[in-house]
């Protein structure tokens, strides 16, 4: 999870939204990574929202917070802060550098 945010989603509050980055592998051999917005509401149920992520060219786990950083979803913002540790944790666990080696490291 990378954002979540809004009411309860009972009676008369907001609806409750939290959002997912996930890396799909298609059998073509694409990779994309997409945020799912998911929406839940007593009164309208489930919604789902997908939105492209263009993360695919990011070389570190820096990168690809900036890239969500800068994203919306509709008229949300994509990614919180608050969810930094987890999303560094699940990239890093699959192989995906921190950050670059600053210049007295390289």
């Amino acid at each position: 999870m990378i954002r979540a945010y809004g009411g309860d989603g009972i009676g008369y509050s907001g609806t409750e939204w939290k959002h997912y980055l996930q890396l799909r592998h298609y059998r073509s051999g694409t990779v994309e990574a997409v945020i799912h917005a998911r929406g839940w509401h007593q009164n309208r149920g489930d919604l789902n929202e997908y939105y492209s992520a263009p993360i695919g060219d990011c070389e570190t786990v820096e990168y690809v917070i900036a890239r969500l950083k800068s994203m919306k979803c509709g008229e949300s913002k994509a990614y919180c802060d608050g969810w930094q540790p987890e999303l560094t944790a699940t990239l890093v666990s699959i192989g995906m550098t921190e950050s670059l080696p600053s210049p007295d490291e390289a």
